[in-house]
């Protein structure tokens, strides 16, 4: 195959699975409105919820609140339509604290807001909205995972301005479980395992400033870039049970 054959083919491949996805916003890990197959974002989640659902059967039982919270996009662009129906379902104007919230293109500005907002649900009664809430906790930590948030690499997931590794993700999930090479911190207060995942992922990833420079798709990809992908799919999980395990201790 001619260079030039690839290059049209790999142009076709992805003009075609961006007009099968909601690809108007920053994407990091997927989530169910842009890939309602098999969410990155539900996949992170489901890892940490399964995981301690023993220890703290609570998590098993908020699962799908924890999950939509986790799927919902509030960085700095305005949010979707979609989005907002979910939070409304949960009796939240999602468009307006994504704002109070100061939602970034890498995360957000104010993650422990988000926590606080949690227990004060959790606090009056309303559980639901408050592990709704803690799945947007997890949203932000878990998008610190992605080497171009962490390294602060101004993306979007549209057609031209998506992010190569963001795109590999979509459809490879082999998380890598053999090489945690970090212990949880124990962190009382779980928004703050958004900076550790951050520090975490850029160590991982020093050198990533390019969302260019990363190959598309698993086929084509290095072996160095094949496990960057699988380290951050599993080390993301772990910062995931971490956080979940941090917020059930304080929520108990």
């Amino acid at each position: 195959m001619t260079k030039v054959t690839c290059r049209l083919g790999w142009t076709f491949t992805t003009i075609l699975v961006f007009s099968m996805i909601d690809a108007d916003r920053s994407l990091a890990w997927d989530s169910k409105h842009g890939n309602p197959t098999r969410p990155t974002h539900t996949l992170l989640t489901n890892w940490g919820i399964d995981h301690l659902k023993e220890d703290f059967p609570e998590l098993a039982q908020f699962r799908n609140a924890i999950v939509d919270g986790a799927n919902t996009e509030l960085h700095e662009l305005k949010t979707s339509d979609k989005d907002i129906k979910t939070g409304h379902a949960y009796g939240i104007e999602l468009e307006a604290k994504r704002i109070e919230h100061l939602g970034t293109n890498e995360g957000c500005d104010d993650v422990e807001g988000w926590w606080k907002e949690s227990v004060e649900a959790y606090k009056s009664g309303q559980k639901d909205k408050a592990y709704f809430l803690l799945g947007v906790v997890l949203h932000m930590v878990e998008d610190m995972g992605v080497p171009a948030h962490a390294n602060r690499v101004v993306h979007q997931g549209t057609i031209t301005e998506f992010d190569n590794f963001e795109f590999m993700a979509l459809s490879n999930w082999k998380p890598k479980f053999n090489d945690i090479n970090k212990a949880d911190p124990g962190f009382a207060e779980p928004w703050k395992y958004y900076d550790f995942s951050q520090k975490w992922t850029a160590e991982d990833a020093p050198d990533y400033k390019d969302r260019d420079s990363f190959s598309k798709t698993w086929t084509f990809a290095s072996g160095q870039e094949r496990s960057l992908l699988q380290n951050r799919q599993g080390r993301t999980c772990h910062v995931v049970k971490w956080t979940l395990k941090s917020a059930a201790k304080a929520l108990k």
